[in-house]
């Protein structure tokens, strides 16, 4: 059962391709443990650093952010039901 038919990731674009890649997938692991499983389109947008991942985080609807451990806690990226975004 898909909890929504799309899902939005905004990811940071300092790091690397790969960091990219496995920060979209934990936080999908975020959304999955707290909203269930996701079936629907995925759509992602970046953002240059963690205060611009901030300053669009979304305060409704549902939301999960994933925060890097190897990164100070840093947050690298969030997914959320809300969207689209007017970003890259």
């Amino acid at each position: 059962m898909a909890s929504t038919q799309k899902l939005y990731f905004v990811v940071r674009t300092d790091l690397s391709e790969g960091a990219r890649v496995s920060q979209c997938v934990h936080a999908m692991d975020s959304w999955a443990h707290a909203h269930g499983p996701q079936l629907g389109t995925v759509i992602v947008y970046g953002v240059k650093n963690e205060a611009a991942l901030l300053g669009v985080l979304p305060e409704g609807g549902k939301t999960a952010v994933f925060r890097e451990p190897d990164l100070n806690n840093e947050m690298t990226a969030f997914a959320t039901d809300l969207g689209p975004f007017q970003l890259p």
